[in-house]
């Protein structure tokens, strides 16, 4: 499996490079990226940013290098990635991002913890930060990358971005 992850320069994408073991990640950004790659990942650049057509940019960019799953980091991709999340399921491209009905859920910063993140695709854990993290709750359908609080309330979930 090839993923795309945004923000590529950023150590929060660094960070997750963990996360996608088993996958070719390519790490993209937007403007000049460095000409290094391993066998693991590659760096790829998004053109110039155009936030009047980020949702397009990325989509011709998954199509372009076959990736077979997109994770959006930076805050301006999110709202048009996920008003598009038809259109890149119908070119076979998963996105790590939950679906506009739970999309409000989650808030965009405010994570008190950030060292302490978990990787979630369609409702399973697939990785988490640290083995003591035992971010349970209600999983059903949670999709993405998040920052969690243990909370006296219970379990709070940030989503993971890039500013």
């Amino acid at each position: 499996m090839k993923t795309l992850i945004t923000g590529g320069k950023s150590s929060q994408a660094l960070k997750l490079l963990k996360a996608f073991t088993e996958n070719q990640v390519l790490l993209a950004d937007y403007g000049e990226t460095p000409s290094f790659s391993s066998a693991q990942y590659q760096f790829i650049s998004l053109g110039d940013r155009n936030e009047d057509t980020t949702a397009h940019n990325l989509l011709s960019v998954c199509l372009d290098q076959e990736a077979d799953c997109l994770l959006p980091l930076y805050i301006f991709e999110l709202e048009a990635v996920v008003k598009s999340l038809i259109l890149f399921e119908e070119f076979n491209i998963h996105v790590l991002l939950p679906d506009l009905a739970t999309f409000p859920l989650y808030p965009l910063s405010g994570a008190s913890n950030t060292q302490s993140w978990a990787v979630y695709n369609r409702g399973e854990l697939i990785y988490a930060s640290a083995p003591e993290l035992q971010p349970g709750g209600n999983t059903v359908g949670l999709n993405g990358v998040f920052y969690i609080d243990q909370t006296p309330e219970g379990i709070k979930r940030t989503l993971f971005t890039v500013s």
